[in-house]
């Protein structure tokens, strides 16, 4: 009898464990089926811990863009060359490429013999003239009192006026050349060299001579960029220009910077360039743009347009490879959307599929964190 007792218990245990195992295996059966479905399910503390917030895509206004290429530039007034007014040897080169110089900083000196020449000259044509005019005024007198010919007064006057013609000549080719002509009348102590000075402030851009160098007047010794005025000078196709219009915005990129370069097209060469097929399109900077190496390469986007378009926040669209899309909520959980992805703007993105419109929900923040529980 005790031994029946016990089987009957042992049973009953066994019949026990079976019961409760099976709600365990009904649980798992409908979790298995919502994996299933594509769906992805996320907790409301989840929800909450990743600041996932849904919405719809709007309509807004996206600008349409012209891509081109061009370089950071100066106008042509703003870049100085800067010659020797006469042949001789440098001397005395006081700066590098690149540094910053202010308007009449000494660059270099010229010397040469033919300066000293030239001086000398000039010193001896001012002093025949004082002789030369009591000439003329000592025959005029004998020419009144018949005690001369009319002739040698004529003369007289004439060998003072090609003196003095002479004088003036000397004296403004000694200033053309940067010789103080009074002081050196005056002081009669002649220079054998004479300094070569910054005509504008800004970048010393090119130094093209040594020193020792003997140059001539068509030589250029040094270009002075004045760097207050930087402009973007960009090259677009002929075929795209009746796009570009006076006014519109442009932005650009150095390569490997981030930071954007703002500005506003200026003026529009309807000159093509028949090689290239291209015309330069002028933009002025927008104020507060920071100092820009000249000459620096960019790509750039000139706004000719606008249209409105379904967008969603960039932080909305995850992008795998060539693939892109967004996540639509639904009553259970989040599935993965394709869509197209166009112009982006202002933190939007342009999207577009045959499954999304302006009243999909789809997740407009968070989105990254739903696509890492997949």
């Amino acid at each position: 009898m005790k031994y029946v007792f016990f089987i009957f218990i042992l049973s009953a245990s066994l019949l026990a464990c079976q019961n409760e195992a099976a709600p365990a295996d009904g649980t798992a059966t409908p979790a298995a089926t919502e994996a299933a479905d594509g769906l992805i399910h996320l907790s409301a503390a989840q929800l909450k811990e990743a600041g996932i917030q849904t919405g719809q895509p709007e309509q807004r206004e996206i600008p349409t863009y012209l891509s081109c290429s061009g370089t950071i530039d100066v106008p042509p007034a703003y870049q100085q060359a800067v010659h020797s007014p006469v042949m001789g040897f440098v001397r005395d080169i006081r700066h590098l490429p690149g540094e910053q110089i202010r308007r009449g900083e000494r660059l270099a000196s010229i010397d040469h013999p033919d300066l000293v020449r030239l001086q000398r000259t000039f010193l001896e044509t001012a002093a025949q003239l004082p002789y030369l005019q009591k000439d003329r005024d000592r025959k005029a007198e004998l020419a009144q009192s018949d005690a001369a010919s009319q002739r040698d007064y004529e003369l007289a006057i004439s060998e003072l006026s090609i003196m003095q013609a002479r004088y003036e000549g000397l004296k403004a080719e000694l200033e053309l050349i940067g010789i103080d002509a009074k002081n050196v009348e005056e002081t009669k102590k002649i220079q054998s060299a004479i300094g070569i000075y910054a005509p504008t402030g800004g970048q010393l851009t090119h130094v093209e001579v040594r020193s020792g160098q003997l140059v001539q007047p068509e030589t250029m010794l040094f270009q002075v960029t004045d760097d207050s005025h930087l402009h973007l000078e960009l090259q677009v196709y002929a075929k795209d220009l009746h796009r570009v219009k006076k006014g519109q915005p442009v932005i650009a990129n150095l390569p490997g910077e981030e930071a954007p370069i703002t500005g506003t097209v200026h003026l529009v060469n309807q000159s093509i360039d028949m090689e290239q097929k291209t015309a330069r399109v002028h933009v002025h900077l927008d104020e507060g743009t920071s100092k820009l190496a000249i000459g620096s390469f960019l790509f750039a986007k000139i706004q000719t347009d606008s249209r409105m378009a379904l967008t969603v926040p960039e932080e909305a669209l995850i992008r795998s490879g060539e693939e892109a899309f967004v996540f639509q909520e639904t009553g259970n959980g989040f599935q993965r959307i394709p869509v197209k992805p166009g112009t982006a703007a202002d933190g939007y993105v342009e999207i577009s599929g045959n499954n999304i419109t302006d009243r999909t929900p789809v997740a407009l923040k968070g989105a990254y964190y739903i696509n890492g529980t997949e």
